[in-house]
């Protein structure tokens, strides 16, 4: 077919031809540039964003070292020996009845060591007026030699018009070991 273009024809063509390809390989580089330029531009922002993050931690930590040091007082010290369910079991029971919280079942979960820290989940379920249950939680928080934190809180109508309600609750109780 090309027998019948003169050589300038061909040679044009043959131009035309390299110049496509080239083309077709510079765009296909600028796509594979462009890819890479977005890949490091996210990276570059995610690292940027940790450091940020980091940055603010340590400018925080004289106040997050004083909040340690005030919450490392309230958590209690077990014995290697000293049960560790019985101990808690007794704590919120004793907590419960002074507040008029009727526990109806009890379960300890097991024992759990996070670092230095151990911890338990205590699941306890009962029935409480409202304002009782309120100052429940509130001494929870603000018990001396105990560290609680309320997992899960679920509070339902007991059904009758009686003014109490069901209480589901999950405390985690947090403690050092000698």
């Amino acid at each position: 077919m090309t027998g019948g273009l003169s050589l300038r024809a061909r040679a044009i063509l043959v131009i035309v031809v390299f110049l496509a390809l080239y083309g077709l390989a510079a765009a296909l580089w600028f796509m594979k540039f462009d890819r890479e330029w977005s890949t490091s531009r996210k990276k570059y922002e995610s690292a940027l964003k940790t450091y940020r993050d980091e940055t603010a931690l340590i400018a925080k930590r004289d106040s997050l070292r004083a909040n340690f040091e005030e919450e490392r007082d309230k958590i209690p010290v077990l014995g290697d020996d000293q049960p560790e369910d019985t101990h808690w079991m007794q704590i919120l029971t004793t907590l419960a009845d002074e507040h008029k919280i009727a526990i109806t079942d009890k379960k300890p979960g097991h024992e759990e060591k996070e670092d230095t820290l151990y911890k338990i989940e205590v699941e306890l379920k009962g029935a409480a007026a409202l304002r009782n249950l309120v100052k429940f939680l509130y001494a929870l928080e603000t018990a001396d030699h105990a560290m609680f934190d309320v997992k899960s809180l679920n509070v339902m109508a007991s059904g009758r018009n009686s003014g109490y309600l069901k209480v589901e609750m999950t405390v985690c109780c947090a403690y050092l070991r000698d």
